[in-house]
């Protein structure tokens, strides 16, 4: 199964290469950087062992250094108190990367490209702690067009976008981040049950893309793929998301290919 950032409970291969040696001549802003690098890496909360077995520390420096970066905000506990993971002042310093002028105008000018081909309103989400974050939006010029801004929060277990990151951990996981049953209903066709979303996150898994058939919004068909780093981690889902009866489901995997298209070529633009 691909990769998704911070998400899947699975050790990532690159991480081999992040090794210091206790008593070399590292300086202390080394060993913060690739203690961060290492937390916002891992695919999940980290303990303290893990930490230092990966960076190659003692557990008595890695952890007076986890407690630094606790205390500046940058880290934060899991509910347990025992692994570590980034905070939420640790994540909005990546959105605003994501959002810098030249990497931005970029992905920008590929949204604006798909909007035209599929003539619906195209989204770059990111995954927000336990919410789906709209990064950016292109509208459409159709005359019905949905209104949802950037920098607006949805759910993940009944969103496009959301089931798309969810698809990517394990079950466990996405128990723990979307939390108990009945899981918020927000219209009729919202899967408000683990036993369907589980089987609907299944079948995402499979495909490489999700839907949403008015599970959010009445009225309202989605269509999200992923979009990768170059560690091939998933980071981000590229949407396509129109009102029914002009975007049904067929026209939303129609559209898949397309979208898989302006994700590959957004991959190849945060490489350059």
């Amino acid at each position: 199964m691909p990769k998704l950032s911070a998400l899947t409970p699975k050790t990532s291969g690159a991480l081999a290469s992040l090794t210091i040696i206790e008593g070399s001549k590292s300086s202390m802003a080394e060993k913060v950087l690739l203690i961060l690098e290492v937390i916002a890496n891992s695919e999940f909360p980290l303990t303290l062992e893990n930490i230092s077995t990966r960076i190659g520390l003692a557990k008595p420096t890695a952890f007076r250094l986890l407690n630094t970066l606790v205390a500046q905000g940058f880290v934060e506990r899991d509910a347990n108190g025992r692994r570590f993971q980034p905070s939420a002042k640790f994540r909005l310093m990546g959105i605003g990367l994501l959002s810098t002028d030249s990497i931005r105008s970029q992905r920008v000018a590929v949204m604006k490209r798909l909007v035209d081909t599929v003539g619906e309103t195209c989204n770059f989400n990111i995954l927000d702690g336990n919410e789906v974050l709209y990064l950016d939006r292109i509208e459409t010029s159709a005359p019905i067009r949905l209104h949802i801004d950037s920098g607006m929060h949805v759910p993940l277990h009944c969103t496009a976008s959301g089931k798309l990151f969810l698809s990517f951990m394990s079950e466990d996981q996405i128990k723990r981040i979307v939390g108990s049953e009945p899981l918020q209903s927000h219209t009729a066709k919202t899967m408000t049950r683990y036993s369907d979303l589980m089987a609907e996150i299944k079948k995402i898994s499979m495909q490489g893309y999700a839907l949403d058939n008015c599970e959010y919004l009445e009225g309202s068909i989605c269509v999200a793929v992923p979009v990768r780093d170059a560690k091939n981690k998933v980071f981000a889902a590229l949407a396509a998301h129109g009102p029914t009866p002009r975007f049904t489901l067929k026209l939303a995997e129609q559209s898949v290919p397309t979208l898989r298209a302006a994700a590959l070529e957004l991959e190849k633009s945060l490489s350059q």
